[in-house]
């Protein structure tokens, strides 16, 4: 089943998400299925679909942690600040899947 993540992150700014999408690498994760990221009224909102819980926990433990960290080591993002997950399965006739 289709599992959406949506992380919102008070007081991120754009910069700060593009220093740990760049250690995320250019190629699209197994499973992830849409990709959503813009501003939001607290700071940066991050929204995706994938194939399942199981596909996002692999990327968040083998790559999006790691990405955090490099990011953190090198270009000085607080990884603190992007800590707020809400998670909720996704489904619907409007689902082309």
């Amino acid at each position: 089943m289709p599992y959406g993540v949506v992380q919102d992150m008070p007081a991120v700014s754009e910069q700060e998400y593009r220093q740990v999408e760049k250690h995320l690498g250019p190629d699209r994760p197994p499973g992830l299925l849409a990709h959503v990221a813009g501003p939001s009224d607290e700071g940066w909102r991050i929204i995706n679909i994938w194939v399942d819980e199981a596909a996002f926990r692999t990327f968040q433990s083998e790559r999006l942690v790691r990405a955090a960290g490099l990011a953190a080591q090198e270009d000085g993002f607080d990884p603190a600040k992007a800590a707020t997950f809400r998670s909720a399965s996704v489904d619907g006739a409007e689902m082309p899947f």
